[in-house]
């Protein structure tokens, strides 16, 4: 089943910023320390000057940081993506990935979901969507060959507006689905539809959305590399921690590129 016309959270996700606002925010930041160096040479009216506009300043900054958005692809950055290897799934689908870790300007990044989904679709790729158990465990094999931690798949919870039909309640049994593609997926009281652990931080099996306590919905499906002695495992982890990632190729993206520049080699 398809729920890409549900996905809307995309464009405002509540995690921190992808890497453009974040610019732009370390851009505003800047601003504000030489003001701030400034400020002591400046008379008392001066300073009410600067408090005012540092607060217009700082609540530009807010505003830039809440604006987060999924990027659209570059079409120089897709024509040069780096492919490190190329699968054929099941279903004949071939597609080509990219390993964060074994790519040296990015062998030690560790980003939150949305940022490494954004840094994938530059690229005319997205976080990877593990849709039949051969995909999955050709990514395994890769995390298992490089020692990592942990990664971020595009895997999603539906908890958000839009995501009240009846099939996907509740949303912890009925609401995941691969944000790169669309495809929904099976319940997790199937526990042979994924590859969830089953156990973790409490000893339940995944998904638990265990930091639900702590005011952090897990809604974001991360792979960890035997963390709970569980072998390599698919987890509900809350989007805001950060880890590498796999990309794989957009078909959509790529066919949006294309449409608007003829002749480029992709």
């Amino acid at each position: 089943m398809n729920v890409r016309g549900l996905i809307r959270e995309e464009t405002c996700a509540s995690v921190s910023p992808s890497d453009t606002v974040a610019l732009h925010s370390r851009s505003l930041r800047t601003d504000y320390i030489k003001a701030a160096r400034a400020r002591r040479s400046r008379s008392p009216q001066m300073s009410r000057h600067f408090c005012l506009a540092a607060a217009v300043l700082f609540a530009a900054l807010c505003f830039a940081e809440a604006q987060r958005r999924l990027a659209l692809p570059d079409p120089r950055s897709c024509a040069n993506r780096v492919r490190h290897s190329t699968y054929r799934d099941a279903r004949g689908v071939l597609h080509s990935y990219f390993f964060s870790w074994e790519h040296a300007p990015t062998r030690s990044l560790e980003v939150d979901w949305l940022d490494a989904r954004n840094i994938c679709r530059r690229h005319c790729m997205d976080a990877v969507s593990l849709e039949t158990p051969q995909e999955n465990e050709f990514v395994k094999q890769r995390i298992a060959r490089g020692n990592i931690r942990y990664i971020w798949t595009s895997g999603r919870k539906c908890n958000f507006a839009g995501c009240d039909r009846g099939d996907l309640q509740p949303p912890n049994v009925n609401g995941w689905f691969w944000s790169g593609s669309g495809a929904k997926i099976g319940p997790t009281t199937q526990r042979n539809t994924g590859d969830w652990s089953y156990t973790g931080g409490y000893g339940q099996a995944q998904p638990d959305n265990r930091e639900a306590a702590q005011g952090n919905d897990e809604s974001c499906l991360a792979i960890l590399n035997n963390f709970y002695n569980d072998g390599i495992k698919w987890h509900d982890v809350a989007c805001h921690h950060v880890k590498p990632f796999v990309c794989e190729d957009s078909d959509e993206l790529l066919n949006f590129v294309r449409s608007r520049n003829p002749g480029l080699r992709l």
